[in-house]
């Protein structure tokens, strides 16, 4: 799909692998990456057979932020104004989305792995908030996404007393559910991503979709919302393989 210039993605066994590809530049980002970016999630966001998107980056590194490396007097590139809703479409996407961070992560690489879904690091990832730094005030929407991953409090503490920590901090503040010694990710990553890939679709997409209507919904709307996906999967053929499965596991769990 596609023909991209910063960008590898890869659709196999119901997973997309989106793939930073500037291994050159160490996958830092350029308004072509953004650009790009933005158009392939748009694209796997409308494949009904596309369950889970894998963001990670080829060779040693996930991607440390903005290229920097430039003319400082040539005139900057910038992203089209709509490509930084790539976030958006992250967040909402009907597919389950993971941030595989397979080394340092900072600035753009940081805001697009704090919109996915679930987030695991290689022991050796190293990340950073270093807007501040450098005299901006941050893209992607990272403030939005980081708010609602971490809280308001260690939010405004990562923005604002900017350092950089390690893949054990990330994990000790919640950011990532998993590290892995490198030897192991890519294995671990691609077990995750079969795991959730051979899951039923439809609950993974109404998984999705309550989760985000969690966040946006009063509880009496939520709840109206929840119990029409809930219930719409014990009807027809999709409720005969739900009570299947209910069975199964009471089995399992009796048995033990």
């Amino acid at each position: 799909m596609g023909d991209w210039e910063t960008i590898e993605v890869v659709v196999e066994d119901g997973a997309a692998w989106v793939r930073f590809d500037r291994v050159e530049r160490r996958n830092t980002v350029t308004a072509r990456m953004v650009d790009e970016v933005h158009a392939a999630l748009l694209e796997l966001a409308g494949r009904e057979d596309v369950a889970v998107v894998v963001l990670t980056g080829n060779g040693p590194t996930f991607s440390p932020g903005a290229d920097l490396d430039r003319d400082p007097e040539a005139p900057p590139q910038v992203p089209a104004n709509e490509s930084y809703h790539s976030a958006v479409t992250l967040v909402e996407m009907p597919q389950v989305t993971i941030a595989a961070i397979n080394g340092g992560c900072a600035g753009a690489g940081l805001a697009w792995a704090s919109a996915c879904d679930l987030r695991i690091a290689s022991a050796k990832a190293r990340f950073a908030i270093g807007f501040l730094e450098v005299g901006v005030s941050g893209e992607l929407g990272l403030g939005w996404t980081l708010t609602r991953n971490l809280g308001a409090a260690k939010a405004r503490e990562l923005y604002l007393t900017p350092g950089k920590f390690d893949a054990a901090a990330a994990l000790a503040m919640g950011f990532v559910s998993a590290v892995h010694e490198p030897e192991d990710f890519d294995a671990a990553a691609r077990a995750l991503v079969a795991d959730l890939a051979g899951r039923d679709r439809g609950a993974l997409r109404d998984i999705k979709a309550n989760l985000l209507d969690a966040g946006r919904l009063p509880l009496r709307e939520y709840i109206d919302a929840e119990s029409e996906r809930h219930l719409s999967r014990f009807t027809g053929a999709a409720g005969r393989e739900t009570m299947r499965r209910f069975a199964e596991r009471n089995r399992s769990l009796g048995s033990k």
